[in-house]
């Protein structure tokens, strides 16, 4: 593994890159509002040439990514576009991609946040509860704190016992909440997994997600692509998989994490940052 650098600032490598990937919630912003650092550090790598996309393992689709972040205040000129794991998962059960039975029309449970959108309504999905005989589960969000991960694995548990496969639109297992981290959708999927449930994963660190990005940029050679975000096991080991360049921003799931800790994660995952950032900032 290669040995992660301190920078001060993206300005200090930005030169290195036609294309950047931003992680979302923790590296742009709390979820809230923008980070101090956020505007500055885009707009300085348009004024320079470079591209920038955002990268999320969000269940929800483009278009609802795309209009938070206008709405928190982000230049819809300062990114090239968004990508998530929900539109990943949208435009492959739309295409059939997936195979069976992850199509249109499909009797399916959704997992995700009571009160959410997630505009899969055009697939022709029918929603059914979890114990009326879904055909695939997909897992766009998490409903915790209120639903915890224990009462999704009750609630599960048939399904799992049958074998019925799920789709995991967003593999984060932690997700910051005005109640602190709490258990993302990823989690969910992988406790569905260990009652043995087959799960079928879309998102960071998978390389469908960045395949899109790939596509939406025009295919830039990998060592031109740096992917910045705040966790180690979806955002770094995603990219550094592709071959493209990383750094880590000590912000967001990342915020509380010593040397030490961040060391160990990356052993793990067998994915160094090239670079270390505190914060956002140019």
């Amino acid at each position: 593994m290669t040995e992660m650098q301190e920078i001060a600032g993206l300005g200090e490598v930005a030169d290195r890159y036609d294309l950047l990937l931003f992680d979302q919630y923790g590296v742009l912003h709390d979820g809230t509002r923008l980070y101090n650092g956020t505007i500055e550090a885009l707009s300085r790598l348009a004024e320079g040439g470079r591209r920038s996309v955002i990268v999320t393992n969000s269940g929800k689709r483009a278009a609802a990514n795309r209009n938070r972040l206008l709405r928190l205040g982000l230049d819809r000129a300062l990114f090239l576009d968004v990508v998530s794991s929900g539109e990943v998962a949208w435009r492959s059960i739309a295409a059939g991609t997936l195979g069976e039975p992850f199509r249109p029309g499909a009797r399916v449970h959704i997992v995700g946040r009571a009160g959410d959108d997630y505009a899969f309504d055009d697939l022709a999905l029918l929603n059914v509860g979890a114990r009326e005989l879904p055909e695939f589960i997909l897992m766009l969000g998490s409903n915790a704190p209120a639903t915890s991960l224990g009462e999704y694995a009750r609630l599960l548990a048939p399904a799992a016992e049958r074998r019925v496969p799920a789709l995991c639109g967003n593999p984060d297992r932690l997700m910051l909440t005005a109640h602190g981290l709490a258990s993302a959708p990823g989690a969910i999927a992988a406790r569905y997994e260990s009652k043995g449930g087959p799960v079928r994963w879309i998102g960071k660190p998978f390389p469908e997600i960045y395949r899109m990005v790939l596509d939406l940029a025009g295919n830039p050679a990998p060592a031109r692509v740096l992917a910045i975000g705040d966790s180690i096991e979806h955002d770094i080991a995603g990219a550094a998989a592709m071959g493209f360049a990383t750094a880590l921003v000590r912000s967001g799931l990342s915020a509380d994490l010593s040397n030490d800790e961040i060391i160990r994660l990356a052993k793990s995952a067998m994915a160094t940052p090239d670079w270390c950032l505190k914060e956002l900032c140019w």
